[in-house]
């Protein structure tokens, strides 16, 4: 049963951009591993090709007779601002055994999960699917996350002084030659604003998150080069940007007030993104 520190991935394909409105099969989420996926990449359990899901699938449903009114705000939910009133969400629930042979995912068993019919299941199968159907989901978790991080962001005492190596790296324009030099990764990947190194983020405690190239790299490096930037997330408000200083007496989230600037060093010019 999944409980409020586990990592549930309730609110689309772990793998995929579908999520339970994208198809009338919405997403199926492992009960043992709160992994979700569409049917065709679900991930049965260890040992064994078989796994149980529960499948996931909204609706939007216009309201009727919904008065237009102007907006006046730029806001959402405010009064003179667009109102999140206009749909109501259907939700559909099932309890799939799904088995996996020679790459190919078959329903075995599906049932409605429903007021008139969760009694009919196991008690523990029935605890499970509400936990996950009920948990915040990892997408809310993060968002709770951040906001929570970016409360205690500091600047880097790191920042001013901060040693960049003349080794002429520079960084592609084309996010689609970012990569970890140690994994390969291309998403959660990070910039050291001293060498230009990029590496993968920090693994989760579940092992997933990242390839850790990014700490890695530091460490070796004799713990030298603490300000690294996450790739995807600069702009030309460098307010906006995560960065990260893994100094052992900063080790967090901190503000690089001249971020712009050693970027520029590594041939990337926020002004013109």
């Amino acid at each position: 049963m999944a409980s409020a520190h586990n990592t549930v991935l309730n609110s689309e394909c772990a793998f995929t951009f579908h999520n339970p409105y994208t198809t009338p099969a919405g997403i199926v989420v492992n009960l043992s591993t709160f992994i979700g996926t569409i049917d065709a990449l679900a991930i049965g359990n260890k040992d064994s090709d078989r796994g149980l899901f529960v499948r996931i699938v909204k609706k939007r449903v216009p309201k009727e007779d919904v008065e237009e009114k102007n907006v006046t705000k730029l806001g959402v939910g405010v009064e003179g601002g667009f109102q999140d009133e206009k749909f109501d969400v259907e939700s559909k629930y099932s309890v799939v055994l799904l088995e996996q042979k020679e790459g190919v995912v078959t329903i075995v068993e599906e049932y409605p999960f429903e007021d008139g019919t969760k009694n009919d299941f196991p008690m523990n199968v029935t605890s499970s699917v509400e936990s996950v159907i009920n948990h915040a989901g990892v997408a809310v978790q993060q968002d709770l996350k951040a906001f929570e991080l970016d409360e205690e962001k500091v600047v880097s005492k790191y920042a001013a002084d901060l040693e960049v190596v003349d080794n002429g790296v520079t960084i592609s324009p084309n996010p689609a030659d970012w990569k970890c030099e140690k994994s390969g990764d291309t998403e959660n990947i990070w910039l050291n604003l001293s060498t230009g190194i990029i590496g993968g983020g920090r693994k989760n405690w579940d092992g997933s998150g990242g390839s850790g190239g990014a700490l890695e790299y530091f460490m070796e490096t004799g713990e030298k080069y603490p300000l690294v930037v996450k790739l995807g997330t600069i702009t030309n408000d460098t307010d906006t940007a995560d960065c990260y200083s893994y100094a052992k007496d900063e080790d967090g989230p901190v503000k690089i007030p001249n971020l712009a600037e050693l970027l520029k060093k590594r041939g990337i010019n926020v002004a013109g993104m």
